[in-house]
């Protein structure tokens, strides 16, 4: 990812956002695990660099989050290393291994959801 100019979590967060139209910050940040405080961190080089855009939107002023064109071709650019390393993490750890450690992912991040 660092040839690219983005670290592996800015790349998560890209991925996450681009699957929907936008996004509210909380709701973000629950589905990639992290707390507000560090997605917004972690948001502001990708802001900076014109990847995403935040925005303050309705009642409230809710912070909504979506992907911008520039952001959606640096997702298709990094697509192919992202696929490589984690290729490289199965072939690395065993598929049995890479399929535990994905399961226990989950069950900690239900875990925390309740």
């Amino acid at each position: 990812m660092r040839r690219h100019g983005i670290r592996p979590t800015q790349c998560s967060i890209l991925a996450a956002v681009i699957s929907k139209e936008s996004w509210s910050m909380a709701d973000l940040s629950d589905v990639l695990g992290m707390d507000r405080t560090t997605l917004v961190r972690n948001l502001r080089p990708l802001q900076r660099d014109g990847l995403v855009l935040t925005e303050a939107v309705g009642p409230g002023a809710r912070v909504e989050v979506s992907i911008t064109s520039a952001g959606r071709k640096k997702v298709q650019e990094t697509r192919p290393a992202w696929l490589s390393a984690q290729k490289s993490v199965v072939e690395t750890l065993g598929e049995e291994r890479w399929t535990a450690i994905l399961s226990d992912l989950e069950k900690a991040a239900l875990a925390l959801g309740k």
